[in-house]
């Protein structure tokens, strides 16, 4: 029988909560829930984004499965002509890989007819345009050819290993071949339910509102996190991607920044006034807000000394001036 045991990873000096799987493979979890597993073609796929201009790119995908979609169906060359399944995996530091999502392949279909199968091509199309050089398919830093030259399948999410979807982890091994068919891969670590990311440190926290609402609704799953930011008050920045605009606040008493930004998760402007105006121009104004701390203190720290740097802060970036605070 498969051995499970509970294992406590250390994540920059807090306990973090994994799963560790002994002897289990990718081929086992697959067999679980489709027995005829050896009649039907695998692919696998291990994309590398960090490091190569496609880092915001992976922060998209991880919630939006149209842009998913079509990021996994679309080739430069014919490498799934006669897959069935493909199972889509991001890189993790060494050999480790990121289960994102299973599609089953339709096969090949024309540029012209991908434009209306896939709901996020305009979206992806825009996207690849912004971009400027990126590692691209392993060989150079060049722009992505436009999409409508690439070879395009008939690509549809599947629900197979749905539930480790974003939480799935498997030793890729030596080879660097991006595609493969085996599926005998190591299974090194299933995250808990709701898991986003580890907290990277405060200094390195940067995250979007669809992550910030992610970690906030999923305490169990993020627990680093929970614990870190319910242990400290500070001075966070909000960053408005669609003015360029900054908003400086501060977070105090109680579960410190942790209560603050559940406030953010759960309307986006937390009853500010200038953020209730963002509402009111357009209801989806939060998805353009990242979240970053700029200092960070024991809860022992009086209000006042936590009030003291944020007004510093306030003038050092001019947020009042040309920002979103009003005071």
């Amino acid at each position: 029988m498969l051995q499970r045991q509970l294992v406590q990873e250390k994540a920059y000096g807090l306990n973090f909560l994994v799963e560790e799987m002994s002897d289990l493979k990718l081929q086992d979890l697959i067999r679980l829930e489709e027995p005829n597993l050896d009649n039907i073609k695998f692919r696998i796929a291990r994309h590398v984004m960090k490091g190569r201009g496609w880092e915001g790119f992976d922060d998209l995908i991880r919630f939006d499965d149209d842009l998913l979609t079509i990021f996994a169906g679309n080739m430069s060359e014919d490498r799934y002509k006669d897959a069935e399944v493909v199972l889509t995996f991001v890189a993790l530091p060494k050999s480790k890989a990121l289960f994102r999502s299973a599609f089953k392949n339709n096969g090949r279909i024309s540029a012209r007819k991908a434009r209306t199968h896939y709901a996020g091509y305009e979206k992806y199309n825009n996207y690849l345009k912004s971009l400027k050089d990126v590692f691209y398919h392993g060989e150079k830093y060049i722009k992505p050819p436009a999409l409508s030259k690439q070879l395009f399948y008939g690509f549809e999410q599947s629900d197979l290993l749905k539930s480790y979807r974003n939480r799935l982890v498997i030793d890729w091994g030596k080879s660097q071949t991006y595609i493969q068919k085996k599926l005998d891969k190591e299974v090194t670590e299933i995250y808990p339910k709701g898991f986003v990311s580890i907290f990277p440190g405060w200094d390195k926290v940067h995250i979007s509102h669809k992550e910030l609402t992610e970690i906030i609704n999923n305490p169990d799953g993020n627990k680093d996190w929970y614990e870190y930011l319910s242990r400290h008050s500070g001075v966070y920045v909000i960053f408005d991607s669609s003015s360029g605009m900054q908003y400086v606040g501060s977070a105090y008493g109680g579960n410190g920044i942790w209560t603050r930004w559940e406030g953010y998760a759960g309307t986006g402007h937390n009853g500010n006034k200038a953020l209730k105006a963002l509402a009111r121009k357009n209801s989806d104004f939060a998805n353009n807000f990242t979240y970053s701390l700029h200092h960070v203190f024991p809860r022992t720290v009086s209000r006042n000394d936590v009030l003291r740097y944020e007004s510093l802060l306030k003038n050092k970036l001019g947020s009042r001036a040309f920002g979103l605070n009003e005071n």
